[in-house]
């Protein structure tokens, strides 16, 4: 059943035609993956749908009462002081009702309600209705959904100020409360921007566990192969919808490429021979039949061009000079903000050639090392060696060092030295920037677009050593892959701070994880690195540097570990059981306090409604117990 259908959608911003004659359902429990290049319209199109924006002409129907979640890629909280008054505001209205239900507890214990029974019998008549809707609304587990979502999304402390929050951690938040709404359509702008590995597939798994609509924009591949059953494509204006996850839309798209090349290369071959036509009947002057050829040859000349971007444009830019075979050595790094301690005697080597990704959860200190490394920050302890004739060059997510009025020719160009206007020219356009788009000034740019230019200075300086801090970020799909194609492409070192796996997949060939207990250095790629954590949950335990006497500990912690898990599960048995038992004893209890007999009983209605409040309290009780055993 659909519960939104849009027809002939148009919009356009002056004359700029981002959406034109955009049409597409939305079913019960579809999960929807949006894809498109950056500028496309996805946002503009989630916007509209959100009631946020706008359109010039078309329809959107919904289903009657359909509940809408949205989530941009910014957030304001003025009114809110800490993570958890953000989140439990989402609950308003069913703390309303809480605090109705007390009231009304209150008043019906009074002695004066008891001589009047007419008002005794329309407060119990509230009370239960009150109460039903309460329960059925989830009343009840606000508290564990709430500490559910502080804990996925990777806050520490529910008490946390708003205030002191950055701009990502803001956008977790924003994911968070619309989240806690359970919408009927969930409408998500890039949900995976700012999250941590963990947090990504926290997200996930509640993606997919999700009983009702989403439709995502994300340009993490990995995330849409896991939670899309359905591909909409937004392309020229139009879109295009595909069954199945990323991977089947990208097969499904490359074999429609493949149909188009070939029926390129036959109106290319039809062309010619219309073109030689006419030229054969001017010659012989038969206009009429050079008119007939002429008309079919303009219907032919439109579609002649290949879409923009699908091209590969192969292109090799090497630094300048090749370092020597050991880059860096890090030697007993200590880094600390304030007396929260953030490197600890860190000690790593890297050598010519290795591209390194490091990973791990936000604020562990993966951009601090990076900045460390590119002189942004001057280590507290130990030290930072390179080695012969390294040359790096630092790339962060905030493009400070761009200039506002600069072109994106200019300002690569001013970066490139010993490269030519035509190289620069080529380069850009491997990372789409094409044509006229490359006298763009800076200022004008998207977040996307500023980030490869960017990432194209940091390419084309000539170092022999690129830092890179999360590189993919504001990048659409297209741009990822291009970016992967020229990195591939440098024969220099690479570290890179990045969440996201498919890169890493790609760029990789050792990983450094970060956790609190330090950094666990893998010698092998994005799925060996996926392979080691599967095989086992221990970190920073190199398996061939540990003796006989590590092992058998190992072991007795295992054992130790098995029985505490042991002792829970029978814990949290015996607690479902009590649950089940109070719940069965309330139910039994609100039948009491409906029944005529004990209403008008005024002490027996006290009585029957003491016990009510102490299974509930029970009941209430046993429910934190059971969040902290799942804990």
């Amino acid at each position: 059943m659909a519960i939104l259908n849009v027809s002939g959608l148009c919009k356009s911003f002056g004359t700029d035609v981002i959406l034109k004659d955009v049409n597409f359902l939305i079913e019960e429990k579809d999960k929807i993956g949006l894809v498109g290049l950056n500028g496309t319209g996805k946002s503009t199109l989630l916007k509209i749908l959100a009631g946020k924006m706008s359109y010039d002409s078309g329809n959107i129907f919904m289903e009657k009462g359909l509940k809408i979640g949205y989530l941009s890629q910014s957030a304001k909280f003025e009114s809110h002081k800490t993570i958890k008054d953000a989140l439990s505001s989402i609950f308003k209205e069913l703390q309303n009702q809480e605090s109705r239900l007390r009231k009304l507890e209150t008043l019906m214990s009074t002695p004066e309600i008891y001589q009047d029974e007419k008002r005794l019998n329309d407060l119990m008549h509230q009370y239960s209705v009150l109460f039903e809707e309460f329960k059925s609304n989830g009343g009840f587990e606000i508290q564990s959904r709430i500490r559910g979502v502080i804990t996925g999304l990777g806050f520490d402390d529910e008490d946390t100020p708003i205030s002191t929050l950055s701009g990502g951690q803001k956008t977790r938040l924003a994911l968070g409360r619309v989240l806690l709404q359970s919408p009927d359509l969930l409408l998500l702008d890039e949900p995976t921007n700012y999250l941590d590995l963990e947090s990504i597939q926290w997200l996930e798994t509640f993606l997919k566990d999700y009983n009702k609509s989403f439709l995502v924009v994300s340009h993490d591949r990995y995330f849409l192969d896991t939670v899309a059953t359905k591909i909409f494509e937004l392309e020229n204006g139009r879109i295009s919808v595909y069954t199945g996850n990323y991977s089947n839309y990208i097969n499904k798209k490359q074999a429609e490429m493949e149909v188009f090349k070939k029926q390129y290369k036959e109106r290319q071959k039809e062309i010619k021979r219309l073109q030689k036509n006419i030229q054969t009947f001017i010659s012989h002057r038969k206009y009429a039949q050079v008119e007939s050829r002429r008309k079919r040859l303009e219907k032919l000349l439109p579609k002649t061009v290949l879409k923009q971007g699908t091209t590969d444009i192969k292109i090799k830019f090497n630094a300048q000079a090749a370092s020597g075979k050991e880059v860096l050595t890090i030697e007993n790094l200590g880094f600390s903000y304030g007396e929260k301690r953030i490197l600890d005697l860190v000690n790593l080597k890297v050598y010519r050639g290795e591209r390194i990704g490091i990973i791990g959860p936000n604020g562990i200190g993966k951009s601090t090392l990076l900045k460390l490394l590119a002189g942004e920050l001057e280590p507290q302890e130990g030290e930072i060696v390179f080695g012969h004739n390294v040359c790096p060059v630092y790339f962060d997510q905030e493009q400070r060092d761009l200039s506002s009025e600069a072109t994106i020719l200019e300002e690569v160009y001013n970066s490139a030295p010993g490269l030519t206007l035509t190289e620069v020219r080529t380069f850009l356009g491997s990372l789409l920037f094409s044509g006229d788009e490359v006298e763009k000034k800076i200022n004008i740019l998207s977040g996307g677009e500023k980030s490869r230019v960017a990432l194209a200075k940091a390419i084309l300086q000539g170092a022999n050593l690129l830092l890179l801090d999360e590189p993919t970020n504001h990048l659409d799909i297209l741009s990822k892959e291009k970016l992967e194609n020229a990195l591939n492409a440098f024969d220099g070192t690479i570290i890179a701070v990045s969440h996201d796996r498919y890169f890493l997949s790609k760029i990789a060939t050792r990983i450094w994880e970060f956790d609190k207990d330090g950094i666990a250095d893998f010698h092998g790629g994005f799925n060996y690195y996926l392979e080691k954590k599967n095989e086992s949950k221990k970190k920073n335990i190199q398996e061939d540097n540990v003796n006989k006497t590590q092992l058998k500990k190992a072991k007795l912690r295992e054992r130790r570990e098995r029985e505490k898990k042991r002792e829970a599960q029978k814990r949290l048995k015996q607690i479902e059981k009590c649950i089940y038992k109070k719940e069965e004893e309330l139910e039994e209890l609100e039948l009491e306090l409906c029944k005529p007999e004990v209403y008008s009983d005024p002490k027996k209605a006290q009585e029957v409604n003491a016990a009510y409040n102490k299974v509930l309290a029970d009941l209430e009780q046993l429910y934190e117990m059971l969040d902290e055993q799942e804990d």
